[in-house]
C-alpha cells in the first residue's frame, strides 16, 4: 500500500469516527426535530428499479464505507455506538463523495411482556445494505404514510 493511500484511509477513518461521535451526540442532547432533515426520507426499502443507477465501481466504495463505519463503530470504546448513529454516520460520509443512499427505520414488538417496540436503523445504498443488515430481517420497515394516503 502506497503512503497516499494509507493517509488517505486514515483520513476517511478520521471522518467516520468524527462523524459518528457527531452524531452520537446529536441523539443524546439534540431534540429530535432539530436534527431529523439530516436522516433524509425514512420510508420502507425502494422497489427494484426505484433507485438510482450506480456503476459497479460506486457500489464497491459505498460497500467499503459501510464496512469502515462497522469497522471503526466496533472499535470506539469512548460512547456506546447502535445503528442509528452508524446509519447517519454512513450517509453523511457517502453525500460527502456524491453516492446516494437511504437511511430505512423499522420496529418490532419486545419480546417480554409489557414491553413496548424496539427499533433498528439500517443504511442501503441501491439493494445492498451497508449497516445494520445482522438485525434487518427481524424489523418491518416504517412505510411513508402521505404516500399510502395519495394512493389510497
Amino acid at each position: 500500500m502506497t503512503v497516499v493511500r494509507s493517509i488517505k484511509r486514515r483520513v476517511v477513518r478520521m471522518e467516520i469516527w468524527l462523524s459518528l461521535a457527531w452524531a452520537r451526540f446529536l441523539i443524546r442532547y439534540v431534540p429530535f426535530r432539530n436534527w431529523r432533515h439530516t436522516l433524509g426520507p425514512i420510508d420502507a426499502e425502494p422497489d427494484a428499479g426505484a433507485w438510482p443507477v450506480l456503476s459497479e465501481q460506486r457500489l464497491d466504495q459505498a460497500s467499503n464505507i459501510g464496512r469502515l463505519v462497522n469497522r471503526v463503530a466496533n472499535r470506539i470504546r469512548l460512547f456506546q455506538v447502535v445503528c442509528l448513529p452508524r446509519a447517519m454516520a454512513g450517509r453523511w460520509v457517502l453525500a460527502r463523495r456524491g453516492i446516494p443512499s437511504r437511511i430505512i427505520i423499522g420496529s418490532k414488538r419486545g419480546e417480554e411482556e409489557g414491553k413496548s417496540l424496539l427499533f433498528h436503523a439500517w443504511l442501503m445504498v441501491g439493494d445492498r445494505v451497508l449497516t445494520g443488515a445482522d438485525e434487518r430481517a427481524e424489523f418491518l420497515a416504517f412505510h411513508n404514510s402521505r404516500a399510502d394516503l395519495e394512493r389510497g
